[in-house]
This record gives C-alpha cells, structure tokens and sequence, in this order.
C-alpha cells in the first residue's frame, strides 16, 4: 500500500507543473502574467475587491463600500509586488511577495486572492 501511495505521488511530482505542488513564490514576470489586468476578490485582515491595472494604477473596493485608489509596481529583485494608496499623504509603499494557492493566490501577508469574472 504504501509503495503504491509513494509510485503515485512520484507520478505526480513528474505530470504535474511545479507550481502546483510547491508553495514557491511567484517571480515578477508571473505576478505581471497572472495578476496584471485582472479583478480579484481578497480576504484577510480587510476584504474587498481589486485591480491592478495595466496603467499601473490599482483600484480597491471594500466590502464596507469604501473605494480606495493607488500605483502599484513589481519589485523584480524581490519578487514582490508593491502598491501605495494614493488618499493618504505619507502613504507608505507595501510590497508582498505571491505565491499559487489552489483555484487562487496566497500573499506573505495572508491575503486570499481568488480570479474573479471568469
């Protein structure tokens, strides 16, 4: 039994695209691919929904119904994306590394992100 389990998960290792089976972050170039140009709803500390626009501009929604409006940017040496809300004066710049998360993505900072409008 125990040999068939390990046969079947190394079958798998070997079909399967590494980022399903590894919690690897994404790299800059997978963030723009993936995340760029989509519309997600997030949860975690806050939820809502956003998008990171092409433009660079980002636009957050909150489930209370506040719009939030802000520039996002790749970090390609950390791999993270970052974003700053541009209503607060001294708004400081968060960058969070992504990663695959099942149907969605998961960041550092535990955020759920799940694809939206599909």
């Amino acid at each position: 039994m125990k040999k068939s389990l390990l046969i079947a998960l190394s079958a798998a290792s070997i079909l399967l695209p590494h980022n399903v089976l590894a919690a690897d972050w994404m790299s800059g170039g997978e963030i723009m691919k993936e995340l760029v140009g989509q519309e997600f709803s997030f949860r975690g500390r806050l939820s809502g929904k956003i998008i990171y626009r092409r433009s660079g501009e980002m636009r957050m929604l909150s489930t209370k119904g506040r719009v939030v409006y802000g520039e996002w940017r790749i970090d390609d040496e950390n791999g993270s994306l970052c974003s700053r809300i541009k209503q607060r004066r001294q708004a400081k710049e968060i960058c969070y590394r992504t990663r695959h998360d099942g149907f969605g993505y998961r960041t550092d900072q535990g955020y759920k992100l799940m694809p939206l409008g599909f």
